[in-house]
């Protein structure tokens, strides 16, 4: 007989959170690092900084986590062929789509709005930007489409240090802990010769496989219902303890203290050596919010996890061009910030209602034709054993 399943309610809300916090962390970082003149005033607020920083700690990581444990639920309940087509068609499709439209708008964009000119793509007049993702999660889903089932089914002494039981919690931060140093080794080496953006999907896929990792053998441990409403003295004294040190060296909150942008060769190893730990403590810390205050079936959340990926996809070009017009107001730096995030989010939204408003737009931009949504990646696991 089967095993009793459980709707996790929260996975669904979490997978459309995790994009749509990415819109006002993109606001900052294109005033930043991607305007000329920089928006020192973005760059010198406390709130942005802050925000920037903190959401960058764990936002991608705790995506390509759950990203990990849906492909694992998927891969098994239809087969790896079946599952591959649908990410093919799911993922690619919209990359595609979004490369040689969007991205050749932003490519645009980048130099005529925001005066600082945008690597290409393969060569080509287009801007990767935020497309990196969609990338990186199929190369992702192919590397764990070779792998055998039987080889990614975490032992009892894995699922326990997944739960932070025990000194393999210890162990497993620790593990973290050591492939952000590598990942910073992996930094240092020289990136492909005049292909920036092609060196930063490999930097990408090493960083994040972690993550995505973690989320595999989360499905295939049957930990889904505790690893994501987890409850543990441990995981806020962590992240307190993590956050003293991981602040004062992040290099998107660091002039708002005051400091250099970046770090001494110290700061940034120790820098890297705590951000994975502190990126997995804070998504269990989320995870187990979201369970505590989501748990039926939402209208607002169901409109946003249907519509996540497209306005994720539209956001940049919104933000593109809000920027100058927004900066020019004479309003403070928060004001600023806040005012182009908002309106980023509401035009991006309608861009998702336009994009699904035909079968075509709807396959390219949303990844699925335009009919009610009856999602098939619904996030229910095992029940636990009594």
């Amino acid at each position: 007989m089967a095993a009793p399943v459980t709707r996790l309610h929260h996975l669904d809300a979490a997978r459309a959170l995790l994009l749509l916090l990415g819109l006002p962390f993109h606001v900052a970082t294109k005033a930043i690092f991607e305007s000329e003149p920089a928006a020192i005033e973005f760059q010198s607020s406390l709130l942005i900084g802050g925000w920037a920083s903190v959401t960058h700690a764990f936002r991608m990581f705790a995506f390509f986590l759950l990203a990990g444990y849906f492909a694992g639920m998927i891969r098994e309940r239809k087969g790896t062929q079946a599952w591959l087509k649908e990410r093919l068609r799911r993922l690619g499709l919209p990359f595609l789509a979004s490369i040689s439209t969007l991205g050749a708008i932003q490519f645009a964009l980048q130099e005529s709005l925001l005066k600082k000119p945008s690597p290409g793509f393969v060569g080509l007049p287009m801007a990767l930007d935020h497309l990196w993702f969609l990338v990186v999660l199929l190369a992702f889903c192919a590397t764990y489409a070779a792998i055998p089932l039987h080889m990614v089914r975490p032992g009892e002494a894995t699922r326990r240090a997944m739960l932070l039981s025990g000194p393999g919690g210890l162990v497993l931060l620790g593990m973290l802990s050591l492939w952000g140093l590598l990942h910073y080794a992996t930094e240092q080496i020289p990136g492909i010769p005049g292909a920036p953006s092609e060196t930063l999907l490999l930097q990408q896929y090493a960083f994040h496989a972690a993550a995505f990792s973690l989320g595999v053998m989360a499905w295939h441990g049957c930990l889904g219902d505790r690893l994501f409403a987890l409850r543990s003295r441990f995981i806020p004294v962590g992240i307190v303890g993590l956050m003293i040190v991981y602040l004062p060296l992040d290099p998107l909150l660091r002039p708002a203290l005051g400091k250099e942008v970046y770090p001494d060769l110290t700061g940034a190893l120790i820098l890297r050596a705590v951000e994975l730990p502190l990126a997995y403590l804070i998504s269990l810390a989320l995870f187990r919010w979201l369970a505590a205050i989501v748990t039926r079936p939402s209208r607002v959340v169901t409109f946003f996890v249907d519509g996540a990926l497209a306005i994720y996809l539209f956001h940049l070009v919104w933000a593109m061009v809000l920027l100058p017009v927004v900066r020019a107001l004479p309003l403070p730096a928060e004001a600023h910030w806040l005012l182009a995030a908002a309106g980023v989010l509401i035009l991006a939204t309608l861009s998702y209602l336009v994009a699904r408003s035909t079968n075509l737009t709807a396959a390219l931009f949303c990844g699925a034709p335009a009919r009610p949504t009856t999602y098939e990646a619904t996030a229910k696991v095992p029940a636990p054993a009594p």
